[in-house]
């Protein structure tokens, strides 16, 4: 007869285990799919997690990271001067495979990072292009300003 030893070592059919502090738990994975913005030097600046107080090395793209079933805090960020792009969540899989987690690095650095079970955008692109985009603005107007000043004169 198969079965499983169990106490004092008799066989205990398969099925009649009925509490769940007596089976045994298999490991499960986490995914976690980052996202660099389009066009940055993210290779030099990879994010880290920190999942329950351990800190997890990411790549970009998708990390499969084992873990136990359980409710899991994560905390993700990068790091360049200063830790940019804080995000965090919570992830329960006891019941379950966990559903994937996806995070985006911020366009700015002074800006959170997106983080959800569904697909995120980068944020702060506006903050961006205002960001760049005055700046240049300004020094084209002088350019084109000066252009004129001079062609009347």
């Amino acid at each position: 007869m198969r079965g499983s030893l169990v106490g004092d070592h008799r066989a205990v059919p398969p099925g009649l285990i009925s509490s769940p502090l007596m089976q045994p738990t298999m490991p499960t994975a986490l995914t976690i799919i980052t996202k660099k913005t389009p066009g940055s030097f993210g290779a030099l600046m990879k994010p880290t997690a920190v999942i329950n107080g351990y800190t997890v090395p990411l790549e970009w793209g998708p990390n499969v990271i084992p873990a136990q079933p359980g409710v899991h805090q994560i905390h993700i960020s990068c790091q360049w001067m200063w830790q940019y792009g804080k995000a965090d969540i919570t992830v329960d899989n006891r019941t379950a495979p966990a559903a994937p987690v996806y995070y985006a690095v911020p366009w700015l650095t002074f800006i959170r990072g997106a983080i959800s079970h569904t697909p995120v955008k980068n944020p702060g692109l506006i903050s961006f292009l205002l960001f760049i985009g005055v700046p240049l603005a300004l020094v084209l107007l002088c350019c084109i300003g000066g252009a004129v000043l001079d062609s009347t004169s």
